[in-house]
């Protein structure tokens, strides 16, 4: 008898250490989506309180605030160029591509979150009409991001859009950030590869018992 609760307590024991691998591998080695989002948009051309905003090039700009957060706790992320792509869409029928702009390759440590704040010049803006209360802009985002964990040094494609829209006044017409969201284009897997390192885990813990036992 006593040599069963020993053993019984071992393999508890060892559920136990496994379980708290497992957990802390999910927790820690398994990375979330960098987080997008834009602050503040501003088209000056758009400004219609300005009369000279669609006719003075220098009024032809972009100005962003354009946020990027690393979610993880314990790992941090590493960024090729950020190629930031903004489309004009006056009406339903019409697209245009009028500006992009690239962000440098950089670091970025756990929970930590870099703001890009710039102006850039447009092909140039004119407003469809007039009477219109709110144009749309697209802000399109493409780069590749890696992890500082061994597991997911691989970079993986991020591609996300937004759809901001903008007032008479030129400004988003929301006090709220607006948050970028996957387009449903790359391979940017990582919960996948997560996923299967669980998998495999369970299936060394398995054996391990089995062993024990």
């Amino acid at each position: 008898m006593g040599y069963l609760i020993r053993c019984w307590s071992i393999i508890i024991l060892v559920l136990a250490i496994i379980t708290t691998v497992i957990v802390v591998c999910v927790y820690y080695t398994t990375p979330s989506d960098p987080s997008f989002t834009i602050v503040d948009f501003f088209a000056s051309a758009l400004n219609l309180s300005d009369i000279s905003s669609t006719t003075t090039t220098v009024n032809q700009t972009l100005f962003f605030d354009l946020k990027l957060h690393n979610k993880n706790k314990a790992m941090g992320a590493y960024y090729d160029p950020v190629q930031v792509t903004f489309s004009y869409v006056p009406n339903i029928k019409l697209t245009f591509v009028v500006a992009e702009f690239t962000i440098p390759k950089f670091d970025q440590h756990s929970r930590r979150s870099k703001h890009v704040r710039e102006t850039v010049t447009t092909r140039g803006i004119v407003p469809y009409n007039r009477n219109v209360t709110s144009s749309v802009f697209i802000v399109d985002v493409f780069t590749k991001v890696g992890f500082t964990s061994p597991a997911y040094r691989k970079k993986g494609t991020v591609h996300v859009v937004a759809n901001v829209r903008v007032g008479q006044n030129g400004q988003k017409d929301t006090k709220n950030g607006i948050k970028l969201f996957d387009s449903g284009v790359g391979d940017y897997g990582h919960g996948y590869g997560g996923l299967r390192m669980q998998i495999g885990l369970l299936i060394i813990s398995t054996a391990t018992i089995l062993m024990i036992i």
